[in-house]
């Protein structure tokens, strides 16, 4: 499976990979103590949420060079290839707990960093002219990176969770281009749908 792992894992947490796309992963063993480098800023939930916003106010962007970027025929037939049809995307439930939240939203944070890094690897060989779509790509992987290490340090220090299992996106490795470029198109659709659905519930 090829992620940049370093674009996924906060600090001192360490990925154990198994092959295969989809296979649930455990961040720490079970009887781990959870510890972070540094305390959580007192206004970490505060930065949640902007990092939440900042996300969802460039998510359409994001979609919409992408799919421009893809050429024809998918700028014409949105609704067919583009839709949000994702079937092994964490679920969310906007009624939990502060708690269940940050969880279900580490997990969708996880997901969607693996799943944008396969993106940028495939879109700077598949159209390695699209700077500005490299870019946005680059700048929303780093804000996920951000928003991932404050979730963390939030589970982790105010509710003492040093376990969560997470599952990363298809494998593009031995996809043909076209579907590549559709399972892009597809995982920034659902994106661009869940990430103002969570913005929401925080």
């Amino acid at each position: 499976m090829k992620v940049l792992a370093a674009g996924v894992m906060p600090l001192l947490l360490v990925l154990h990979w198994k092959h295969g796309a989809g296979s649930p992963l455990p961040i720490t063993p079970v009887n781990a103590t959870c510890t972070t480098r540094h305390p959580c800023h007192s206004n970490v939930m505060s930065q949640i949420r902007n990092q939440l916003a900042q996300l969802n106010g460039s998510a359409n962007a994001l979609f919409i060079l992408y799919y421009t970027a893809q050429g024809e025929p998918f700028p014409n037939n949105l609704d067919k290839l583009c839709a949000p049809n994702v079937t092994d995307f964490p679920p969310f439930h906007t009624n939990g707990t502060e708690k269940a939240k940050l969880v279900e939203l580490y997990r969708i944070v996880a997901y969607l960093g693996a799943a944008l890094g396969n993106i940028t690897q495939d879109q700077k060989l598949l159209n390695p002219n699209a700077l500005s779509l490299h870019s946005k790509l680059s700048v929303t992987a780093d804000v996920m990176r951000g928003l991932l290490s404050n979730v963390h340090c939030r589970l982790c220090n105010k509710y003492h969770v040093a376990h969560v299992d997470v599952a990363y996106g298809p494998d593009t490795s031995d996809k043909d281009v076209f579907q590549k470029k559709k399972l892009g198109c597809q995982l920034l659709g659902k994106y661009k749908q869940v990430i103002g659905v969570v913005t929401q519930a925080f």
